[in-house]
């Protein structure tokens, strides 16, 4: 029984979060964001995404998918914002507002990747919440602890695909490039999905 449980939930978690690896490639190439934030924020957007689902099981009654798919909008604004930031000229002012010691900057930079996993975790819901429904509390809480310890380990992935000596110093020079495009696929799928 207990094996049963390990295998769906590694089954589950890798099957739902395989484009996860690629989005957390993306921050980490990205050197706006520390490695601390990106790892911060997927986890309390994966809590988030847990509790959502432990509760969120009705909600499908009562709120249409197409509703929350509208959700799609937010990562493809992160998306466009992040291209025209590209395409302005850099600003080399040193005040303390353009140096990034502000501290509500790595609350924002952990908010976005907390906000990004949320937004892209519509397969997590429509795979968990059946899943959990079906559990009992001990299968519950099993299943919340390995994928818990799974997105330690996405992340680990997730920063050694940048590391990686093959690919390190093109992912790092083009990271920033990169992230954008990721968030307006993110979203155009997400708004997709709901609509098709």
């Amino acid at each position: 029984m207990e094996t049963v449980v390990i295998l769906t939930a590694i089954s589950a978690f890798i099957s739902t979060n395989l484009d996860d690896i690629f989005i957390l490639a993306a921050f980490f190439s990205n050197s706006e964001f520390e490695a601390k934030n990106i790892v911060l924020g997927q986890y309390l957007g994966f809590i988030f995404l847990l509790m959502a689902s432990s509760l969120a099981y009705f909600a499908q009654f009562f709120i249409p998918f197409q509703w929350i798919s509208l959700l799609g909008f937010i990562p493809l604004f992160i998306g466009i914002k992040g291209l025209i930031k590209l395409w302005k000229p850099k600003n080399h002012d040193i005040s303390p507002e353009n140096t990034g010691i502000n501290s509500n900057q790595h609350g924002r930079k952990v908010g976005a990747v907390a906000l990004i996993t949320i937004i892209n975790g519509g397969d997590n819901l429509g795979v968990y919440m059946p899943l959990f429904a079906s559990m009992d509390a001990y299968g519950l809480f099993i299943t919340a602890i390995i994928f818990l310890v799974l997105v330690g380990f996405w992340c680990i992935l997730g920063f050694k695909l940048v590391n990686n000596r093959l690919l390190r110093d093109k992912i790092r020079n083009y990271g920033h490039q990169i992230l954008p495009l990721v968030m307006i696929t993110i979203g155009l799928l997400i708004l997709l999905r709901g609509w098709l």
